[in-house]
């Protein structure tokens, strides 16, 4: 029981370290362009309050440490501050809402607000990219498309493709793994035979598929399950800041296209989840469990490049509250040639955080009652 609890302990911690950097890393991308573009910062704190710790200079200008709120601390320094709630981080500007306070945000142009709201998504496409970068240094799998299993009576199975099989191209194209191509094809051609050009011990053959227009929940088009090859690979620095690239390249573009292929039919709904930290934290528990067997740090890099790609994707949204809904309001205000009421525009944002902590709310419970992965 104890090594239970002590292994519980473990997960919690690393997923905690993992999350909390990445959100770190958004909001001190916030802080560095805040204060290079003479945005004023009133605190920029490590972890969620209540506040455990703080450091900032006092009214004669000494520097001084405090615990909990400080009564005498020269209003214009910035408050750096350790939390109690060790998941990320945040920045405080001045005037975050109010243009009526001078060096705030607020009332900064529009460039510099652009800048500075953009700057946290930014700052983790770039961790993500050297993430991705270590990761293909230490070593990457071989991301030609491997054939995990064949379902019996399916379209797969009777065109006598067999778990182990390497698909080389579809229709004459080249074909990988991280880029989800040989999915994309499939789902492009349902009813409509595939020529697949497969690698089978050392072997080329041609074969052909015909995906079903219909499939079971469990099931795609055509009753394969896909993965990699497990054979890992390491790159140099030009080769692997180049993969990487690629990388976060396929993660934005298929972030972006999710919506088309739900209304094309190309993605059912029920093959698409949204997933809160709780979630999150049980994709982690099986990424450092399967990285621990292999011996091999792939599948944790893995994770961590993509959580980072995605907060910066979703903190783009154009969401109230969101860096993403911030932004554009910036773009209505340039559309218009004059911004909106403050205090209308706070409400937008204050409503839009009680909806997605609604939404949040509703994850959690969905992933508590249906985890992704049981354990």
């Amino acid at each position: 029981m104890v090594e239970s609890f002590l292994q519980q302990l473990g997960y919690l911690l690393a997923f905690a370290a993992v999350l909390g950097s990445l959100v770190f890393f958004h909001e001190l991308g916030h802080f560095l362009a805040a204060v290079k573009l003479g945005v004023r910062i009133k605190e920029f704190g490590i972890g969620f309050p209540p506040r455990l710790l703080g450091t900032a200079r006092d009214k004669q200008g000494n520097r001084r440490w405090f615990l909990g709120t400080p009564s005498d601390i020269d209003p214009n320094d910035v408050i750096y501050s350790l939390n109690w709630l060790p998941l990320g981080g945040f920045v405080r500007p001045a005037g975050e809402d109010d243009p009526t306070v001078p060096d705030g945000l607020s009332a900064s142009p529009k460039r510099v607000r652009f800048t500075v709201l953009a700057a946290g998504p930014a700052a983790n496409l770039i961790i993500g990219l050297l993430v991705f970068t270590v990761g293909y240094m230490l070593g990457w799998p071989d991301y030609r498309v491997k054939i995990v299993s064949v379902a019996p009576d399916t379209p797969a199975e009777a065109a006598g493709l067999q778990p182990g099989d390497l698909v080389l191209a579809a229709n004459g194209e080249e074909v990988s793994f991280i880029d989800n191509d040989l999915t994309t094809i499939i789902r492009s051609n349902l009813g409509q035979p595939v020529a697949l050009l497969v690698e089978r011990g050392g072997q080329q053959l041609n074969l052909s598929v015909v995906p079903r227009t219909e499939w079971p929940a469990d099931q795609g088009p055509t009753g394969i399950e896909l993965g990699f090859n497990d054979k890992l690979l390491k790159y140099p620095l030009p080769q692997a800041m180049w993969n990487a690239a690629g990388e976060v390249a396929f993660q934005i573009r298929e972030t972006i296209m999710l919506p088309v292929r739900l209304i094309s039919g190309q993605i059912k709904a029920s093959e698409v989840r949204f997933v809160s930290v709780v979630g999150l934290k049980n994709i982690n528990d099986v990424a450092v469990d399967t990285a621990k067997e292999l011996g091999q740090w792939f599948p944790i890099i893995r994770l961590v490049g993509v959580i980072t790609v995605a907060l910066a994707l979703t903190n783009l949204l154009p969401l109230p509250a969101l860096d993403g809904g911030r932004i554009l309001f910036v773009f209505i205000e340039a559309l218009r040639g004059r911004r909106l009421a403050p205090e209308r525009e706070g409400l937008v944002h204050l409503m839009g955080m009680m909806v997605l902590l609604a939404l949040m709310a509703m994850l959690i419970i969905n992933d508590l009652r249906n985890p992704i992965f049981p354990r």
